[in-house]
């Protein structure tokens, strides 16, 4: 997938991404700034790249104000 695709969706509220094993980036920061939710499942490569401890992705996604991954809400967190 290439961030060229997602170049023209500046007012993208929802982003799902469902069944992509191979999948391990996101598009930059830049085209994602409108997300309001990003759902991501059964995508483990991407789900790793996504954590919040060791993921190169967290950066692109931490602004986002839900984000769940596999069910799990991790943003905003349970705590939060």
């Amino acid at each position: 997938m290439s961030s060229k695709g997602f170049q023209d969706l500046a007012s993208l509220k929802e982003l799902k991404i469902y069944k992509c094993p191979k999948l391990t980036s996101l598009p930059e920061k830049d085209m994602l700034r409108s997300l309001g939710c990003l759902y991501i499942s059964s995508c483990p490569l991407l789900q790793e790249e996504c954590s919040s401890d060791k993921g190169r992705e967290w950066s692109k996604i931490s602004h986002i104000p839900l984000v769940q991954i596999d069910g799990k809400r991790v943003i905003p967190r349970k705590s939060d």
